[in-house]
């Protein structure tokens, strides 16, 4: 089965499938209905740049 992307829908190759942190594994019965949340190793790393970049305090003018 070939994953996709969920930001740019980019086919995934198996070895290189990043999953989603906030997923548990106590929630995996219910979860297996779903599915599963999988970003391609450019969007994750383009998250996770946003996320760094709105934590920080904005600089005085």
């Amino acid at each position: 089965m070939k994953n996709r992307c969920m930001l740019c829908g980019k086919l995934i190759e198996e070895d290189i499938v990043v999953k989603d942190p906030f997923d548990d594994e106590d929630e995996d019965e219910i979860m297996s209905k779903k599915k599963s949340t999988t970003f391609c190793v450019m969007c994750q790393a383009k998250l996770k740049h946003e996320a760094d970049q709105n934590q920080k305090n904005p600089k005085p003018m």
